[in-house]
C-alpha cells in the first residue's frame, strides 16, 4: 500500500525516439503549471492505482495538499507530511510514525505534481485531443529522451476549458508496471499554514516514531 501511495503520490504507448516537440503541447503544460505556481496551495482529491501488465494491482484514494514543494497526503490508511526537507509517514494501523528525507526521485513518485518541474527537460511532447469523464481534454505525452530515466513514459490529461490537471498515468523504466493517479477534485488559491506540512507529535502521543535519516 505504501508503494501505491508513493507512486500515487506521482501516476500506454511508446512515443518514436524522432518525435519532435510541440510547441502547443509545452504551452498547455506551462498553462496547467501555473495553477499551481501562481495562486496559493493546491487542495485535490485523488484515487490511486498501480497496474502490472494491465492488472490492478492496489489501489488508494485520499486528499492531498500542496505549496510549492510541500505537502500533506492523507489516505485511510496513513498520512504523510513533507515540509521540503524531512518526511513523516504516519500508519495507522500500527501507530507508527517513519522519519524520512526522501531522495528526489522518491518526490517525484510521492508528489503527483512534480511534473511543474519534470516536464521542462529530458522529455519529448505528443499532443492529442481526447474525453475524459465526460469533459473535453488534452491528453499530452511525454516520453524520456534517456531510456534510464524514470518515470519513462508521463501521459496527462488536461481540462481543455480550465487547463486542470485531471489524470496522470506514469511508466517507470520496467515494462508493463503503470500508475494511474485520477485527480477526482481540485481547488486552486488555497492557504495553508507551514505546520500543515509537519508532524506534530502533540496529536500521537502514543505513536512510536522511527527516525530512517
Amino acid at each position: 500500500m505504501k508503494k501505491i501511495l508513493w507512486t500515487a503520490a506521482l501516476c500506454l504507448s511508446l512515443i518514436p525516439a524522432k518525435a519532435q516537440q510541440t510547441p502547443d503541447a509545452r504551452k498547455i503544460l506551462d498553462e496547467t503549471a501555473s495553477l499551481f505556481t501562481s495562486k496559493g496551495g493546491v487542495k485535490a482529491t485523488f484515487k490511486a492505482d498501480n497496474f502490472t501488465e494491465g492488472n490492478v494491482q492496489g489501489s488508494a484514494t485520499g486528499t492531498m495538499c500542496i505549496q510549492g514543494n510541500k505537502f500533506q497526503m492523507t489516505t485511510p490508511d496513513m498520512i504523510t507530511w513533507y515540509n521540503g526537507e524531512t518526511q513523516w509517514s504516519y500508519m495507522k494501523a500500527n501507530d507508527e510514525v517513519n522519519v524520512s528525507v526522501p531522495t528526489p526521485e522518491e518526490q517525484q513518485s510521492m508528489n503527483p505534481y512534480t511534473f511543474v518541474n519534470l516536464y521542462k527537460e529530458g522529455y519529448h511532447y505528443q499532443l492529442k485531443e481526447t474525453t475524459l469523464r465526460g469533459k473535453s481534454c488534452y491528453e499530452i505525452t511525454l516520453t524520456a529522451r534517456n531510456k534510464q530515466k524514470s518515470p519513462h513514459t508521463i501521459i496527462l490529461d488536461i481540462n481543455k476549458d480550465n487547463h486542470s490537471l485531471m489524470c496522470i498515468r506514469m511508466q517507470q523504466r520496467k515494462k508493463g508496471q503503470w500508475t494511474r493517479i485520477s485527480i477526482q477534485q481540485l481547488h486552486t488559491g488555497q492557504s495553508f499554514a507551514a505546520t500543515d506540512f509537519e508532524f506534530n507529535p502533540k496529536d500521537y502521543p502514543q505513536a512510536e516514531i522511527i527516525d530512517l535519516r
